[in-house]
């Protein structure tokens, strides 16, 4: 099914129109969403309009095999299936429009470097589980897909603001047709939200504000299609005068049909930040080329794809004695994958492929992965899989040191895991979709903090392992033509184990600190052609390592459409609570406020 084009598209579609929109995360290839073999939940444009968040980790809360926790005005944690926290939050692989936005630091993502402009967003595909054979080291518990519109969708003016007594947003946006078959369109995103109560870690001035500007333009002619895109941001933070972070990135995509089963694309780009905090800087600079190829032979369907990677970094560390040796950085990546989808018969599908990839830094890996998926009937759609997926060593993991303290620890080995899963989607009635995973992860060789033949200093190591299991499930049913309800439930249980003669000093710190379930529900209310409300609650299960106490919130929007351009909103977030604690992180962690925003979305 052809993705919608528009917000009001989307919106009309049916449940059953839902569960046929086109995905590309679970296989690198466009396959609709009830096909799909895996835990893959999809954030529409809809949702994201009608959401109440204002940045893009507050959208994210829409997905419930999604852990969010916020650090502070402008830091997240962000997981799947466990180890969340600010500096364990370490297994989950981020993309926006196909570039990588992991840091090689310490294998996190600085949701803080990204602030488009959210009506800008196609989708977001949040698939939980491994990704390590299409996506290569790091997709360890799950993968997120951001996808912008193309410029062709986005012809004419868009003008978004808000403003409440925290947060304050402007956003300018302006596309124009290139030609018969090109658009481009140019941007700007100015933001400002306040800081953020202390919590467990004293009232600090994380005020924080920055603008993000790009461009992109996209060119269909037929058979062959053309991608540049770049973003560059510039933020502030108000802790430390000159504090804040700065980036620029740009993208080239080159893609061709070369029959109705079969093309190839071809993608490079470059990616540049540094993060200036408390005389601490990090700069990453990354370039990345890509190829990949598909073709269906009789019933075979097969992707193909290499890439080289090369990263440089840099760290300066003025705040405290912890250096990294040496302080930057040359790697390089060379990786190659296949995958073969074999159709055993009309309603029967083997998947099996694997992934090489060899990295300067930490050798080779070996990433492979076997999936079947049955469908018995148009309704109902069954899955099960079993994957390899690794977390590469970091330059934290291996090159961190403070003698006579904490010594370098180049033998520090990738973390490893074994996933066996097995899911079910369908639609029991034409109004309910459904969707059920479970899931049985076994870990090795997980991060410990250990003494050297029992004295100082002290080296990272790979000490721990263990096994974590799960349900993910969620289910959209559509109550009346005018009101759509969703529900949500992520579960988890962990146990882990120290090796034989092993033990941590951090006493297992690395395994993060996660909710045991979490429960969500919301709710989209049509009250009339041109007024929407929506609603949303969700559960979380409280943390047990540091303690935090499990909440109930609330958030809410209300819509009012005046004309075809014109529309206002009111939208609020953590409605229950002034404030509470969301995140046990001691280095930063301050308490998340009650926020009301009033806004307008006016297209020209």
């Amino acid at each position: 099914m052809t993705p919608p084009e528009s917000v009001e598209e989307l919106a009309k579609l049916s449940i059953e129109e839902l569960a046929q929109v086109e995905v590309t995360s679970v296989s690198k290839r466009a396959e609709p969403l009830a096909s799909a073999p895996a835990a893959l939940f999809v954030i529409t444009q809809e949702e994201i309009r009608r959401s109440s968040a204002t940045s893009l980790p507050e959208v994210l809360r829409n997905a419930p095999n999604l852990d969010v926790q916020r650090i502070n005005a402008r830091q997240y944690a962000i997981s799947a299936r466990g180890f969340n926290g600010y500096e364990t939050a370490n297994k989950l692989l981020a993309h926006i429009d196909g570039r990588s936005i992991y840091s090689t630091l310490a294998a996190q993502v600085f949701w803080e470097l990204h602030n488009p402009i959210l009506d800008d967003l196609q989708q977001i595909e949040v698939v939980s589980g491994p990704g390590g054979t299409l996506y290569g080291p790091n997709a360890v518990n799950g993968v997120i897909n951001i996808t912008s519109k193309s410029a062709l969708d986005t012809i004419g003016g868009l003008a978004r603001g808000h403003i409440g007594a925290t947060d304050r947003n402007a956003g300018l946006r302006y596309g124009v047709a290139l030609g018969n078959d090109g658009a481009g369109r140019i941007y700007a995103n100015y933001f400002r939200r306040n800081g953020l109560p202390g919590g467990p870690a004293i009232d600090a001035d994380d005020d924080y504000s920055g603008i993000q500007a790009g461009f992109r333009a996209d060119f269909d002619a037929g058979r062959d299609r053309f991608t540049v895109q770049g973003d560059f941001f510039d933020t502030d933070t108000d802790l430390v005068k000159g504090d804040g972070e700065k980036g620029r990135n740009v993208l080239l995509r080159w893609g061709r049909t070369l029959s109705a089963e079969s093309g190839f694309h071809v993608q490079a780009y470059y990616d540049q930040f540094q993060r200036d905090y408390l005389l601490v800087r990090d700069r990453l600079e990354t370039f990345d080329v890509e190829a990949q190829f598909n073709a269906k032979v009789r019933n075979h369907t097969i992707i193909a794809g290499a890439g080289v990677r090369t990263t440089k970094d840099l760290f300066l560390n003025n705040l405290n004695p912890f250096r990294l040796t040496p302080n930057s950085e040359r790697l390089w990546i060379v990786n190659g994958f296949l995958q073969d989808t074999w159709a055993i018969g009309p309603t029967l599908d083997l998947i099996a492929g694997v992934k090489l990839e060899r990295s300067s830094f930490s050798g080779i890996e070996v990433l492979p992965n076997a999936r079947i998926a049955w469908r018995p009937s148009k309704a109902d759609f069954w899955w099960a899989s079993i994957s390899r997926a690794v977390r590469a060593p970091t330059r934290i993991d291996r090159d961190l040191n403070f003698l006579p303290l904490l010594a370098t620890a180049d033998d520090f080995k990738p973390e490893k895991l074994w996933a066996v899963e097995a899911g079910y989607r369908g639609q029991p009635t034409t109004r309910t979709q459904v969707s059920i995973s479970l899931f049985f992860n076994h870990y090795d060789d997980l991060r410990t903090t250990e003494l050297t033949a029992g004295a100082l200093p002290i080296r990272l190591s790979n000490g721990l392992k263990g096994n974590s299991w799960g349900i993910e499930a969620w289910a959209t049913h559509q109550l009346l033509p005018s009101w759509r309800l969703q529900f949500g439930i992520a579960t988890l249980r962990k146990e882990f184990k120290f090796k034989e003669n092993r033990v941590d000093l951090a006493k297992g710190e690395s395994l993060g600190n996660d909710p045991q379930y979490r429960l969500m529900a919301r709710s989209q209310i049509d009250l009339s052609p041109n007024v929407e409300l929506d609603f949303g609650t969700r559960f979380v299960d409280g943390l047990k390592r540091p303690a935090v106490k499990g909440y109930v919130d609330a958030d809410a929007r209300l819509g009012w459409r005046i004309t075809d351009q014109v529309e206002l909103f009111v939208a609020g977030a953590n409605l229950l609570h002034e404030s509470r604690a969301e995140s046990a992180y001691k280095n930063g962690g301050q308490l998340v406020e009650r926020s009301v925003v009033a806004g307008t979305r006016v297209r020209f």
